[in-house]
């Protein structure tokens, strides 16, 4: 029993030197870190528009354009925002799209205009436009303290032409206009009625334009798809008197377009490279911003059912007469794809539309499948 004692003593302190001693009790009153945020995206104050009629118009941009250089750049995509002026959001969708081509992303220029609204804050002494009047190409609001009002047709005039300099952009090659939902409304009806599209050809720059999902199309006649899916006829004024004005057919262009032959509209139009994209799953006919005016549902129930409808029609016109007249187009049903920019621009078919036939979507994006000439 001694020699225990004994040994139990001599171990005593090495057991105590050996102990891990505690932490200080946690103080659950301590301040954590919050967790670093992205700098918030901003927009580019850009002057466009004539000596003595100078405006400006907010932009989101992945270069600085006031100082960056610019001269490696070959190509500009200019990507127009739906009905929520949400411009900052469409150029993230584009941007990541770039990401995933870096090869792209070097010679690529993304522009993302801001048409904003007249009571929107932060937006002083620039152009504003009441609601949606912009998606129909209408001119900005007259007001103290805005510059005199300039058509949202104009806007992509002057943004085009400030692209087409030399100095500035000697690679430049292509530009592409795109648009979804209510951008696309203005983009499809800025490629058919724009003046700006042959001489920047004739400068060496390609134009291409990607509509995605918009509400309704620019008609140029006075046929509407039938009811019965059997072609195409004369739409009944008594159902809806003015369904073949403008926004929807070529009676009462606006003062922007100066040609007004409807054979000459379609023809120059049917010569512009265009792709539709369209939603296979944006077929809602209670979406909660479908337009729903009588004109827009001549052309159709739900925005799918208006894209191919008015697809058919332009392989139609297209094809009447004794010598067929040529139609640049693309048209592309978007699998699983409802009423979403990220998920049409980022489809397949969207991605080779604003890159290039060899540009890389994501894995799982959606698939597309061509809109090809119905038999007739």
């Amino acid at each position: 029993m001694a020699a225990m004692l004994a040994l139990a003593a001599w171990l005593a302190p090495l057991a105590a030197r050996a102990q891990t001693p505690l932490p200080d009790p946690y103080d659950y009153d301590e301040t954590v870190p919050a967790p670093k945020r992205a700098a918030p995206l901003h927009w580019q104050a850009v002057e466009l528009g004539k000596a003595g009629h100078r405006y400006k118009m907010p932009v989101y941009a992945n270069r600085k354009l006031d100082r960056d250089d610019l001269r490696g750049i070959r190509q500009v995509i200019v990507v127009i925002h739906g009905v929520k002026r949400d411009a900052d959001r469409y150029y993230e969708t584009i941007d990541e799209l770039l990401a995933r081509n870096p090869a792209r992303a070097r010679d690529t220029l993304i522009l993302a205009p801001r048409y904003s609204g007249a009571i929107d804050s932060g937006f002083g002494g620039m152009a504003a436009w009441r609601k949606a009047s912009w998606e129909d190409g209408e001119d900005s609001v007259q007001a103290a303290g805005r510059p005199a009002p300039v058509s949202a047709f104009q806007v992509l005039d002057d943004l085009l032409r400030s692209l087409d300099d030399r100095k500035r952009l000697p690679a430049l090659a292509g530009i592409v206009v795109a648009g979804h939902s209510a951008g696309a409304q203005l983009v499809q009806r800025y490629a058919v009625l724009n003046n700006v599209d042959g001489p920047l050809r004739r400068d060496g720059l390609g134009l291409r334009y990607v509509v995605a999902n918009p509400s309704s199309y620019l008609y140029l006649t006075n046929e509407r798809p039938r009811a019965d899916g059997k072609g195409y006829a004369p739409y009944e004024r008594g159902i809806c008197p003015t369904y073949n004005q403008y926004k929807y057919g070529p009676d009462k262009l606006p003062p922007y377009s100066r040609e007004t032959d409807e054979s000459r509209l379609f023809v120059r139009y049917a010569a512009r490279d265009v792709t539709y994209l369209l939603g296979g799953a944006d077929n809602n006919p209670e979406h909660r911003l479908l337009d729903k005016t009588c004109g827009a549902e001549a052309q159709g129930a739900t925005r799918l059912a208006r894209g191919v409808g008015y697809a058919q029609y332009e392989y139609l016109l297209a094809s009447r007469g004794a010598k067929p007249v040529p139609l640049h187009r693309h048209a592309y049903e978007v699998a699983g794809v409802g009423h979403d920019n990220k998920g049409m621009f980022g489809s397949v078919c969207g991605v080779r539309a604003l890159l290039g036939d060899d540009a890389q979507a994501a894995d799982g994006a959606a698939p597309c499948e061509a809109i090809k000439p119905r038999a007739r």
